[in-house]
């Protein structure tokens, strides 16, 4: 019998499970009130090189830009765009900070159907965000129980694309 997601959160990796497995960190969203002013910080304070231009999430309602902090890790830096961005009651709030975790998937699809039968709560279904990559949000039944995503990796978002 298949170990629940509860059960495989408790498993140690050994000699039989070489790698990461299925899902592989990606970024770190944390919601700021300015993104340029947040990139430019968090660049400059912790010395990476690379970050993307902003651009806009028209499905989350935010602006984005991404700093990059290891071999393919981000920092994903979301400032919303409007008052029905999903984002623009956590900054009212919070005044900002961490948002949510998000790991790399190869099938968004089966990802999110394996943890809603694990009783994720589910936030938003898989759609198009990033780079044409299909994310997902949910709340994983895990404590704590932090928002997490899925990006696709951009192998699934080619086979997607036409």
């Amino acid at each position: 019998m298949k170990p629940t997601i509860a059960e495989r959160a408790n498993l140690v990796p050994g000699a039989s499970e070489p790698g990461l497995g299925r899902y592989r960190m990606h970024h770190v969203g944390i919601v700021v009130p300015n993104l340029e002013r947040a990139v430019s910080q968090y660049a400059g304070a912790f010395e990476c090189h690379e970050t993307t231009l902003p651009f806009d999430d028209q499905a989350q309602r935010v602006r984005v830009a991404f700093v990059r902090v290891g071999n393919d890790s981000w920092l994903e830096f979301i400032e919303p765009v409007g008052a029905d961005s999903p984002v623009t009651k956590f900054l009212a709030k919070t005044r900002g900070g961490y948002h949510h975790v998000a790991f790399e998937v190869a099938d968004i699809d089966a990802a999110v159907q394996e943890f809603e039968a694990s009783r994720a709560v589910v936030v938003c279904r898989p759609v198009v965000g990033f780079e044409g990559r299909r994310v997902a949000f949910l709340f994983p039944n895990l404590q704590p129980s932090l928002l997490t995503e899925f990006v696709e990796t951009r192998a699934s978002a080619a086979g997607h694309a036409g």
